[in-house]
């Protein structure tokens, strides 16, 4: 996934409209009712087509596009557009939210973590909502174009590295924002950044039609998989659903950076043609693993995406793309070892660098009774560490200086306090830092205070760890 090298003068232009344009597709410009006729043509068992060649090949890429180098972009300046806040959207209470993983968002850093969040906090209100896609004008080919992207969102504090490596964990691991390119326009003048989105699902009412097609069927799905007893049971049916539903589709043009028949989405393999290449079949068992409460991870390399699915606390690979074309099920549930050895000069299970030091080591041959043991390494866990050390201070007039040591991993404290040693109505103040100030108290009053730590969950959660002891000052 390398970023794409830009040229200069229109060339540049072009590049810029490619990673953030869809160009309609008139096979694919159906209404919702339309293509949902369309489907019931469509028969799951269909004959499958098997290729010579059993080893496909995708050019895996994101497209990193850097606004303040481009020339000739029109309107289109990341500085102009407006940003948006969505600070008060509760992720948790959407249904869609939690469809996505979190072992790629366990690994990120307090800052990163935010970043994160933020994009999916504005996937999900397109995706939950029928609002239509921000829009803004690029110039393409001389022309004047309609390029569609997700809301501004800031990355102030991280590198450019940093911001890359989240948005390749958050896409890969939240498949179910279907309508999302693999395409990044950023600003390091204004450390703003956005993401291109597919036009097709640009009008709100379409998109929500489209949208309860995609329900309906991974809920169908769904069903099916919750029949399974085991865990090993599980995902082997859902490598099957997904091998029968999809067909490889060898002639789409990869290179295209309009991405014209969506196939680094996993809609492409659920709607429309159900042909898609290996990003499709990759997220889409992330996607349907992750809803059965298996944890699994989309991988890439230069030419290829695959999966790695932890089952009884081991990784092992799984490659839905080379299985389907095969016809077999030869790349399921393998070690590293084992599916490095089958690679062509093309290296397609080597990781791309973005993923140094976040994808897991799959060793473990598979053995069934072992992956159906409980998996206790849970990705997102509340702090282990107390803060200590707790020490008040007042120095001025109703208010309090509250400082403690650092609790090892994580994203920040809660400080409680009251004016009785039970804690009862206790009020709380959040930070970062290992120090605050509380104002607004009583004084001459005797008031009580404990910190605990707490770690982000994938949803914006704040998972809590144990109190610290309690200490108590006068208040000036």
């Amino acid at each position: 996934m390398n970023a794409k090298k830009l040229i200069a003068g229109g060339m540049a232009a072009l590049m810029l409209a490619g990673g953030v344009l869809c160009v309609p597709v008139q096979a694919l410009a159906e209404t919702p009712q339309q293509k949902a006729d369309a489907d019931k043509d469509i028969q799951p068992d269909r004959e499958k087509n098997y290729s010579s060649d059993p080893m496909p090949v995708t050019e895996m890429q994101t497209e990193f596009l850097q606004a303040d180098e481009l020339e000739n972009t029109g309107a289109l300046s990341i500085k102009n557009l407006q940003e948006t806040t969505s600070d008060s959207y509760d992720l948790a209470a959407s249904k869609w939210a939690g469809s996505g993983g979190d072992y790629y968002f366990s690994l990120l850093n307090t800052a990163e973590k935010k970043l994160y969040l933020n994009l999916k906090k504005q996937a999900d209100i397109y995706l939950t909502g029928t609002d239509n896609f921000l829009q803004t004008q690029a110039v393409r080919d001389g022309e004047n174009v309609t390029a569609y992207i997700l809301p501004l969102i800031s990355y102030e504090g991280l590198s450019v590295e940093q911001m890359k490596k989240v948005f390749s964990s958050f896409m890969f691991e939240n498949p179910q924002y279907y309508f999302m390119r693999n395409s990044v326009i950023y600003s390091e003048n204004s450390n703003m950044m956005s993401v291109g989105l597919y036009e097709l699902f640009a009008d709100g009412s379409v998109r929500a039609g489209y949208t309860r097609q995609f329900a309906e069927k991974l809920e169908a799905w769904d069903e099916q998989i919750r029949m399974a007893e085991t865990v090993t049971e599980k995902e082997y049916l859902i490598h099957k659903l997904i091998c029968e539903h999809a067909d490889y589709n060898y002639s789409t043009l990869t290179e295209d950076p309009d991405d014209p028949e969506m196939s680094q989405s996993c809609i492409s393999a659920v709607l429309f043609s159900q042909s898609t290449v290996c990003a499709g079949y990759a997220q889409l068992f992330t996607l349907l693993c992750s809803r059965a409460g298996i944890t699994c991870v989309t991988v890439t390399s230069d030419t290829h995406a695959w999966n790695k699915v932890r089952m009884g606390s081991s990784w092992y690979n799984a490659d839905c793309t080379w299985n389907d074309s095969r016809g077999d099920d030869e790349f399921l549930n393998v070690t590293d070892e084992q599916l490095l050895a089958a690679d062509t000069e093309k290296m397609e299970h080597t990781a791309s660098p973005e993923w140094e030091n976040i994808v897991p080591a799959a060793t473990a041959v598979f053995d069934a009774d072992a992956a159906n043991m409980p998996d206790t390494a849970v990705n997102t866990v509340p702090p282990q560490n107390v803060p200590e050390e707790v020490v008040l201070a007042s120095t001025e007039k109703s208010a309090l200086t509250v400082s403690f040591s650092p609790a090892a991993e994580c994203d920040g404290y809660s400080v409680q306090y009251a004016v009785n040693g039970a804690m009862l109505s206790a009020s709380k103040a959040e930070t970062e830092s290992t120090s605050c100030v509380i104002s607004g108290l009583k004084s001459g009053k005797t008031y009580y205070v404990r910190v605990r730590a707490y770690e982000l969950g994938s949803n914006g959660e704040k998972l809590y760890g144990a109190f610290s002891k309690k200490v108590k000052a006068d208040v000036l």
